[in-house]
């Protein structure tokens, strides 16, 4: 019997946490931005050294509130600015700047601003609606990115 009652607990919780913001690739957000033109796109502008950028995923990206207003409201990408590989994002192809350490769709995004993290948030033309940067608690996110 606790044998049963530790795997349910297991199974339960891992459903819970398993819940999250449903990020995309810049494929999967193209396509879902030209079948839904009307939905902004939410990108996350992060890099693998910040830690600002890792309290966000900590703390803000994991509360119930969040998750279900970006998920309900907006296309959300997670992009490392630091992706040296060529991407193509609404049918541009960005490359790395090796002077910016960063990548090209990253500069465009912030408007030259490469401050870590950064939250963007365009219209399905890649149109600029609103620059955030920085860390924000979860309830500020969730009143900053209401466009």
């Amino acid at each position: 019997m606790r044998i049963l009652i530790t795997v349910l607990a297991l199974f339960i919780t891992s459903i819970t946490f398993a819940q999250g913001i449903n990020w995309m690739s810049l494929d999967d957000a193209t396509k879902a931005s030209n079948a839904n033109p009307e939905k902004p796109i939410l990108f996350n502008i992060y890099t693998n050294w910040c830690g600002y950028c890792k309290k966000l995923d900590k703390e803000t990206f994991v509360d119930p509130a969040v998750v279900k207003y970006v998920n309900e409201n907006y296309i959300p990408v997670k992009f490392n600015a630091e992706t040296k590989e060529m991407v193509s994002f609404l049918g541009i192809n960005f490359t790395y700047i090796a002077g910016a350490k960063a990548n090209y769709l990253a500069y465009v995004m912030t408007n030259g601003r490469l401050s870590y993290p950064a939250t963007v948030i365009l219209d399905n033309k890649g149109n600029t609606d609103k620059i955030i940067l920085g860390y924000r608690s979860a309830e500020n996110f969730t009143s900053d990115i209401k466009i």
